[in-house]
């Protein structure tokens, strides 16, 4: 995870382009930040790929928070710009499934465990 966001901070510095640069930048220092954290714990080792990503669910939920928040007070361009830097930050995130599919694996789910109610 650390190598790919690298490699899209370099890109966009020689791409100069300077919205996806300070987004990746902000996604950099949150994950570095973290490191710090876990070694102030005991913790040597680097934080793991799985912590990269609840690091960058959170950022993600800040800026959805945020853009609602800006738009409720009429503030749109604000609100772009955190729209913007979503999707910057869901490119390193794990494909959501969609809804019909998220459907076929809970009905799956049911008829191999036989289940007809919640308990």
């Amino acid at each position: 995870m650390r190598d790919e966001i690298n490699a899209a901070l370099k890109q966009a510095m020689k791409d100069k382009n300077s919205n996806r640069l300070s987004t990746l930048r902000l996604i950099s220092a949150a994950i570095k930040d973290r490191d710090i954290a876990a070694r102030s714990d005991g913790n040597d080792a680097r934080v793991s790929d799985e912590d990269v990503l609840a690091i960058l669910v959170k950022m993600v939920k800040q800026r959805q928070e945020s853009a609602r928040v800006y738009e409720e007070g009429n503030r749109l361009d604000l609100s772009e710009r955190e729209l913007s830097e979503i999707v910057i930050i869901e490119e390193f995130l794990p494909r959501q499934l969609s809804a019909e599919k998220t459907e076929a694996v809970i009905a799956q789910a049911i008829a191999d465990t036989g289940a007809e109610s919640i308990r």
